[in-house]
């Protein structure tokens, strides 16, 4: 019978144990735990950088960049109405994309081989002469 009162202590005593353990973690997970330091930095409000034009000393150039730099996008927008499909200007590499796919030589004349575009060079010459002739020079 002592080993039977024994188990029951040491059974006791271990359940007590386990109980005021997890009584401690339980209460320490209810518990919020300090709140972390937030630094908060004020920055000074943002102010845009206006450009301002470089006067060029020709009056038209000027008036154009001052309207360029006073005008938003969106006013710009409200103004010009224009799209990517409108441009079509040669050096903007749409025609050089284009002539990849045009088989052959190109349409029109070859002047170099006429045989006057050969003589141009006499007749250029000789006008010159012609001239130095009529005005003395």
């Amino acid at each position: 019978m002592k080993l039977d009162l024994l188990k029951k202590l040491i059974k006791e005593a271990v359940s007590e144990a386990v109980r005021e353990e997890l009584g401690k973690i339980l209460s320490e997970d209810a518990k919020p735990a300090a709140k972390p330091v937030q630094t908060v930095t004020k920055y000074a409000q943002h102010r845009p950088v206006v450009a301002r034009p470089i006067p060029t000393g020709d009056p038209i150039a000027d008036l154009m960049n001052e309207t360029k730099y006073s005008m938003t996008q969106g006013e710009y927008q409200n103004l010009v109405s224009a799209t990517s499909d409108m441009v079509s200007a040669p050096g903007l590499g749409i025609q050089s994309a284009m002539d990849q796919f045009r088989p052959g030589p190109e349409p029109g004349l070859d002047i170099t081989k006429f045989d006057f575009m050969m003589r141009a060079g006499d007749v250029f010459k000789a006008s010159q002469e012609k001239d130095k002739q009529r005005f003395g020079a």
